[in-house]
C-alpha cells in the first residue's frame, strides 16, 4: 500500500513552509469525518517546570531524528520573565493595609486607571492615567511607588513588599490533578508501533528525575484499547457461534469441527495483509470478526451433509468422499460470491479508501485461505472426531435394520400362548 495521500500533502506543505517563511507547523486534514493525523504523545508528570520542561526538550530532539517520526512538538512554550510582587502579611497588618488595596494601588500606577473618555469627531478614546513608562520600566522604580495610608501618609512599596524576577511558564497544563508537559509525534509512511519502540528505547538513555513521570499515550494508547475491545469481541463472537451450532447439531464435537477453520481463516487474514503491505488496523480487526461468522457457513453446510449421509446408512469414509464431492460446487459459489462482493472494497482507488481497504483485505484473505481448509482439513477433523464411534454407529443402524425379528418373536409368543 503506499501512502496516505492526506499525509503526503501536510508533510510537503510542512517543507514548503519551512523554506518560504522560516515556520514548521503541522496541517491536519479531515476527510469524511475522520482525522488523518494520529498524533503519538508523550506525558511527562511533574510538579517542577525545570525538571519536566528539560526531558521533554531531550525526548524531543532525540525523536526528531526517529524515521517516520514528523511535526515534533512540545506543548508547553519557552518560559517568560515577569516580576512578582511578595507582600509582607505583617507590614500590612501594622500600617493598616490589605492586600487588595495593595493590588489596587500597584495596578492604577502600572496598568493604569480609565479617568475618563474623550469624544471627537464622533468617536470616543479612554483616557488612561498611569505612571511614564521610565517610572515602571525597572525594580528600582517599582519599588518606588507611593501606597497611601489609612492615616494619609505615603510609603513606599519596598518596604511593605519585595520585588523580584521570576520565569513563569506561559501555559499549565493538568491531568489528574497534577502538571503535564507533552511532547506530540505525527507518524508519517511507518507503523505506530515501530515508532513507539524507538522512543521508548530513546527514554531509557535519558536521566528521568524522580519527580518527573512518564507516560505514551495518543494514538498509540488509543490503539491498545482498540485492540482490546477487538479481542473481547473475538472471544464473545466465537463462544455465541459455538453455543448456536451445539444446540442445532444437538452435539458438543460438532461445533467444534466446523470451527476448526476460524484459525486459519486468521491466518489467511495475516498473510493477506503482509502480501499487499498493509498494516494491522482497527477495521481490518472488524474484518477478522466478519470472518467468524462468514467461514463457518461452509463448515456447517459440509458437516451437515456428512451427518445426513451417514444417517442413510453410509460409513464414514464413504460419507467423507460423497459430501466431499458434492459440496464442493455449493462451497466455492458461496465464498466466490463474498471474494467478489468484497473485491471493489479492497482495490478501489478513490477518496477515502485508505480506511475500508483493509476490511476488504482482510475478509477476501481470510475467506480464500478458510475455504481450502475447509474442504481440507475440516473432513479431515470429522474423521479423526468421529472415527471412535462408527462402531456405534454400524450397530444402531444394523438394529434398525433388523426390526423384522421383532415381529417374528411376537408371532412366535402368541402361537405359544
Amino acid at each position: 500500500m503506499g501512502p496516505l495521500v492526506p499525509d503526503i500533502i501536510s508533510n510537503n506543505l510542512n517543507f514548503i513552509v519551512a523554506l518560504v517563511v522560516g515556520i514548521l507547523f503541522g496541517v491536519i486534514l479531515e476527510q469524511a469525518g475522520f482525522s488523518t493525523s494520529k498524533k503519538l504523545v508523550g506525558l511527562f508528570y511533574g510538579y517542577d517546570f525545570t525538571e519536566t520542561n528539560q526531558v521533554a526538550e531531550q525526548l524531543a530532539e532525540k525523536v526528531k531524528k526517529i524515521p517516520g517520526a514528523t511535526n515534533v512538538d512540545i506543548s508547553r512554550d519557552k518560559s517568560k520573565p515577569e516580576l512578582q510582587i511578595v507582600l509582607d502579611q505583617d507590614k500590612l497588618l501594622m500600617y493598616g493595609l490589605t492586600t487588595a488595596q495593595v493590588a489596587t494601588v500597584i495596578k492604577n500606577r502600572v496598568d493604569g486607571l480609565t479617568a475618563t473618555r474623550l469624544r471627537q469627531f464622533g468617536d470616543e478614546y479612554d483616557v488612561i492615567v498611569r505612571y511614564k513608562e521610565s517610572a515602571r520600566n525597572s525594580i528600582t522604580e517599582l519599588q518606588n511607588i507611593g501606597v497611601p495610608l489609612p492615616s494619609g501618609q505615603v510609603i513606599r512599596l519596598g518596604e511593605i513588599a519585595k520585588v523580584k524576577e521570576y520565569w513563569s511558564p506561559p501555559n499549565i497544563e493538568r491531568k489528574r490533578k497534577e502538571r503535564i508537559v507533552t511532547v506530540s509525534v505525527t507518524p508519517y509512511k511507518r507503523p505506530l508501533n515501530l515508532i513507539v519502540a524507538d522512543i521508548e528505547k530513546e527514554l531509557s538513555g535519558i536521566e528521568i528525575p524522580s519527580g518527573v513521570m512518564v507516560e505514551i499515550s495518543g494514538a498509540f494508547q488509543d490503539m491498545q484499547e482498540s485492540f482490546m475491545d477487538i479481542g473481547l469481541l473475538m472471544v464473545i463472537s466465537l463462544i455465541l457461534v459455538y453455543l448456536v451450532m451445539a444446540s442445532q447439531f444437538e452435539s458438543l464435537k460438532m461445533p467444534v469441527i466446523i470451527m476448526l477453520s476460524i484459525p486459519f481463516a486468521f491466518s489467511g487474514v495475516a498473510l493477506a495483509l503482509f502480501l499487499t503491505g498493509t498494516n494491522l488496523s482497527l477495521i481490518a480487526g472488524i474484518g477478522a470478526i466478519m470472518l467468524i461468522g462468514i467461514v463457518v457457513k461452509n463448515a456447517i453446510v459440509l458437516v451437515d451433509f456428512i451427518n445426513l449421509t451417514r444417517d442413510r446408512g453410509v460409513e464414514l469414509y464413504e460419507a467423507v468422499l460423497i459430501s466431499g464431492r458434492s459440496r464442493l460446487r455449493p462451497v466455492l459459489m458461496t465464498s466466490m460470491t463474498t471474494i467478489l462482493a468484497m473485491l471493489p472494497l479492497a482495490i478501489n482507488p478513490g477518496e477515502g479508501s485508505e480506511l475500508w481497504q483493509p476490511m476488504g483485505i482482510a475478509v477476501i484473505g481470510g475467506l480464500v485461505f478458510s475455504t481450502i481448509v475447509t474442504m481440507v482439513l475440516v473432513p479431515v477433523g470429522y474423521v479423526l472426531i468421529a472415527r471412535h464411534g462408527e462402531r456405534d454407529k454400524r450397530h444402531k443402524i444394523a438394529f434398525r435394520d433388523m426390526k423384522f425379528l421383532d415381529g417374528i418373536k411376537e408371532n412366535h409368543e402368541n402361537a405359544g400362548l
